[in-house]
């Protein structure tokens, strides 16, 4: 389920998530679509969408709303805090862990649905982002 997190900064109990930054020049030569880093140059986050690059504004234009929760091993659907119409609106973290769009889906209401139950006492997360 999802993609390793080289180098990832989370703390047990904590609320967010430090994402890999860097000016522009930085950016990875072969980024993999889904990749989710924050400029330093734009004072933006920045996503790679498989072509090219989409910044999302500078930071301090966004609202986030992160939804935490808990995988018992069991459950496949959890009600999140915003209704969601689209997979590819939020970012889903599991075990700190990117989860691309496929492996949950949503039905344009307050419920993910994932394809495999999140593992017993693994914490995810769900990131929404309002302009």
């Amino acid at each position: 389920m999802g993609y390793f997190v080289k180098s990832r900064q989370l703390q047990s109990g904590s609320t967010g998530i430090v994402l890999p930054s860097g000016n522009t020049v930085e950016r990875p030569i072969s980024p993999l679509a889904g990749l989710f880093r924050y400029n330093t140059d734009t004072a933006g986050l920045e996503f790679y969408n498989g072509v090219s690059y989409e910044v999302s504004g500078t930071a301090s234009s966004i609202t986030y709303i992160v939804d935490n929760f808990m995988g018992n091993g069991v459950a496949y659907q959890f009600v999140m805090s915003e209704p969601v119409v689209t997979a590819t609106s939020i970012l889903v973290f599991v075990g700190s862990i990117y989860q691309p769009p496929g492996v949950y889906s949503v039905d344009g209401t307050t419920t993910i649905t994932f394809s495999e139950p999140p593992p017993d006492e693994l914490p995810f997360n769900v990131i929404h982002s309002y302009v």
